[in-house]
């Protein structure tokens, strides 16, 4: 049924009943004689008792409809707040003390609990609301804690404990609008529920007398004279079903026409069709084998004419061409914001509410479109945020075994686990049970991204669209990806790139696609694009900065803080233990971890992916509670609890996060939720606030006409930065940066470093910098900590392991940064493709 038919079937069926029951009083008009039971007297016969069956219709309504609205909003009213507080604690005996009673509500039958109140109770509608609306809310109170779970534990909300925002806004404002189209679902399944359980109660005598007015009671009790006169049957049921039927149609135009901004983590974004199928696709029927899905021989896999996307009268991409051919991997390069994502997005039929896409694309054939992707495992999609691709609440060996399951079919249960093991190896993810039964949540940033480019390898995809796969990776990893996605190519793959990592791009593309505004400035061969680049554009881009001498020179020009002995650090972290829960069990993540920053100084935390590096960073800042060893500010012990920490130390120790998307209250301007910072942490007025976050946004090359929307409006890069401005809000004495350079294009990150730096200088500033970027490292760090396996292998000062490390991994990760014509032989030595294309 198309929408407009459904919203018009929607508002005949709900209007009916509803208006029946609102003005059918006013139209019975008085009580005539009783006739004989079940007489066609009248328009509709007489019921049981010889009364009019129209008057009672008109009658009947108003307490079926006004005792099912008003338990069922009874119910909402204790279940949402019980469940947002369930969800929301931090204390887990307030969960038990919450939940376990509901529980043995739950367990009770409804049927068996109205006939023990039918038995102990005065009948009439207040009771029947009570019981009715008691029956209802356990079973919201569990769906709302269900859908608010992953939202009450997730970045946003961890960033909105670090700024001391109240629980109401934690909880109501954020969570609440975040599970309000599951309960919006619900409320109408849940008044459905509540009609026919008011039907129930009024058989039972709970609810009105035997012969009162009401749709139920005259369904029940005229139903032995159903054959001698239907209408007093057929009539009152019909409309309790059109009620019933109505209030889920108008339901679903609510939730089709309030699109969420941008969903929740683990639940948002363009999901990875390689990867899982969506159920429109599994309702397409079977899947072609994957030689059916590719072109015919000479022709390009993919081509794009024209693409063009539109928010109101800003363009996002404008009128972007090109061919891809399979086994060839084409480079779409661009500052942030540059419409590279839009792009890559677009190719899976994929778009941000309120973005209006035009023109061709066809994939092996088939068309492209907006709400038209292309066929289900046809193509992978690795998003710069990989949370957004990964189910919080699946672990990772389902999801992967489910994968394998359906691409391509037949497989025995033997062979998935091979090919999933496969995958795991050559992405250098564990393949013990251990791990395939952890959750998203438990991996780290890196292994995240790493699992998300298995998922889309395991479906075997014809296409694969990566959105800055390298992004928050060590340099081994990235050595690791960018020969992976050179022998996807050389299998015959075909790969889009979107990427800031010149270096990445030089190594495997066949061909470049510069955007700059969304529109395609240059393309051609890798080498020739690259080569045609001025200094500024190279940067703009995203690439290294080319200033001649390695990165390492500009430190020879500036001062670096060198404290002496004497000076006590402002950071001391000493004999640190941490733990994560896994199942019943704890797996130590941190072994006796110490180091210090002292005031003015920059601290960097290096090591693999996994190796418990945000974890440590974690700690610092109170958001993951240390099993054993102590954080010190200034010499003084921080509570490890963060909700224990006043707003003097919370606004000392600020964390920027590395999903900086995800850290974000998607329903919330961008600028107010920097401004919100600086009103809670620092008790502003709500114009210095304002004033505040203007002028830190402003720092970060953010104005404020693209801060004044919601994060959805905004780049990868672009939230990164508006992160920074809103840890910088607090004016915190320590500064933990994860990953603060993921995604950023050059000037941005050059503009970044260069905020970093100064501040750490004019303010004191202690900065902990996490990142496996050696310049950043290189620019910023006087002191470097290696950690592998939760344990420091190798500390001391910066000049001395980026010049002569001892242990094996610190070189691995910090190589010695070579002469710039040595390291341009050496790209062109390592460049994986120069053999094979």
């Amino acid at each position: 049924m198309r929408p407009p038919l459904r919203t018009l079937a929607a508002g005949l069926l709900l209007a009916v009943p509803l208006g029946l029951a609102v003005l059918g009083p006013a139209l019975a008009g008085d009580a005539t004689s009783r006739g004989l039971p079940f007489a066609p007297d009248g328009p509709l016969g007489t019921d049981f008792v010889g009364r009019d069956v129209l008057r009672q219709v008109l009658l009947g309504g108003r307490s079926v409809v006004l005792v099912a609205v008003a338990a069922t909003l009874l119910a909402y009213l204790v279940g949402v707040p019980v469940g947002l507080l369930a969800a929301t604690t931090r204390r887990r005996w307030v969960d038990e003390i919450l939940m376990r009673p509901l529980d043995l509500v739950l367990a009770v039958p409804s049927l068996l609990l109205l006939i023990l109140v039918a038995a102990v109770a005065r009948p009439g509608p207040a009771t029947l609301v009570g019981v009715v609306a008691l029956i209802a809310l356990p079973e919201i109170a569990r769906v709302t804690r269900a859908a608010a779970l992953p939202l009450a534990h997730g970045p946003a909300m961890e960033a909105m404990r670090l700024h001391r925002e109240t629980w109401w806004r934690r909880a109501g404002g954020y969570v609440g609008r975040g599970v309000r189209r599951v309960l919006l679902a619900d409320a109408g399944v849940r008044f459905v529920g509540a009609v026919y359980l008011v039907a129930t109660a009024s058989f039972l005598g709970v609810g009105v007398a035997p012969d009162a007015d009401d749709w139920a009671v005259m369904v029940d009790r005229n139903r032995t004279g159903l054959f001698l006169q239907p209408w007093a049957v057929v009539v009152p049921a019909a409309l309790v079903v059109a009620l019933a039927v109505g209030v889920n149609l108008v339901a679903d135009q609510v939730l089709a026409a309030r699109a969420d901004p941008a969903p929740p983590p683990g639940d948002a974004g363009p999901p990875a069709r390689g990867a899982r199928p969506s159920r429109r696709d599994r309702r397409s029927g079977p899947q072609a084998p994957e030689a059916d899905r590719r072109p015919s021989p000479g022709g390009p896999l993919l081509r794009v004419r024209r693409l063009t996307a539109a928010a109101g009268q800003r363009r996002l991409v404008d009128g972007v061409s090109f061919d891809l051919a399979a086994g060839e991997i084409l480079a779409v390069v661009g500052a942030s914001g540059s419409g590279k994502s839009t792009t890559g997005r677009a190719l899976l039929g994929e778009t941000t509410p309120g973005v209006r896409l035009t023109g061709g694309i066809a994939l092996a054939g088939s068309a492209v479109a907006a709400g038209a992707p292309p066929p289900a495992g046809s193509v992978g999609y690795v998003p710069q945020q990989p949370a957004v691709a990964l189910h919080p609440l699946r672990r990772v060996g389902a999801v992967l075994g489910e994968i394998a399951r359906r691409h391509p079919p037949g497989r025995t249960r033997r062979a998935r686990r091979q090919a999933v093991s496969e995958v795991l190896d050559r992405m250098a993810l564990p393949t013990d049970r251990r791990f395939l039964r952890r959750f998203p949540h438990q991996l780290s940033g890196g292994q995240q991204q790493r699992l998300v480019i298995a998922h889309a390898l395991l479906s075997r995809a014809v296409l694969l669209v990566a959105d800055e796969p390298t992004t928050g990776q060590d340099a081994l990893t990235r050595r690791d990806v960018a020969r992976e996605l050179t022998a996807l190519a050389r299998h015959g793959m075909a790969v889009v790139l979107l990427s800031h990592d010149l270096p990445l791009v030089r190594a495997v593309a066949d061909r470049v696609l510069v955007l700059r505004h969304g529109a395609a400035v240059a393309q051609g061969p890798t080498a020739e694009v690259l080569a045609a680049w001025d200094h500024h554009d190279r940067e703009s881009a995203g690439g290294p900065p080319t200033r001649g001498p390695a990165t390492d020179s500009r430190r020879a020009g500036s001062t670096r803080c060198s404290p002496g002995r004497d000076v006590p650090p402002l950071l001391a972290v000493a004999g640190l233990v941490a733990t994560h829960r896994h199942g019943g069990r704890r797996r130590t993540v941190l072994r006796d971890v110490g180091a210090t920053a002292a005031a003015g100084e920059c601290l960097a935390v290096v090591g693999r992916s996994g190796s418990g590096k945000t974890t440590l960073a974690r700690c610092v800042a109170g958001l993951h509670p240390p099993t054993g060893g102590r954080v010190a500010l200034a010499g003084r012990r921080l509570d490890p609890h963060l909700d224990r920490r006043d707003r003097r130390d919370l606004a000392a120790v600020q964390y920027v996060f590395q999903d900086a998307r995800a850290s974000f209250d998607a329903y919330r301007p961008v600028l107010d939720q920097v401004a919100r910072a600086a009103r809670r942490l620092r008790d502003a007025t709500d114009a210095e606030a304002r004033r505040t976050a203007l002028r830190l946004l402003d720092q970060v090359g953010l104005a404020e006409h693209t801060v004044a929307g919601t994060p959805d409006r905004l780049s990868g890069g672009e939230l990164h930065r508006a992160a920074l401005a809103r840890a910088l809000a607090g004016e915190p004495r320590v500064l933990i940066c994860d990953e603060i350079t993921a995604g950023l294009d050059g000037d941005a990150r050059e503009r970044v470093l260069a905020l970093l730096d100064g501040l750490r200088r004019c303010r004191d500033l202690a900065l902990v910098v996490i990142s496996h970027d050696r310049d950043v490292v290189a620019r910023l760090a006087d002191r470097i900590v290696v950690l592998d396996g939760g344990r420091v292998v190798e500390q001391g000062p910066a000049d001395a392991l980026l010049g002569a490390a001892r242990h094996p991994l610190t070189r691995a990760l910090l190589p010695a940064a070579p002469e710039p014509r040595q390291r341009d032989d050496e790209e062109r030595r390592a460049d994986p493709t120069a053999a094979t294309r």
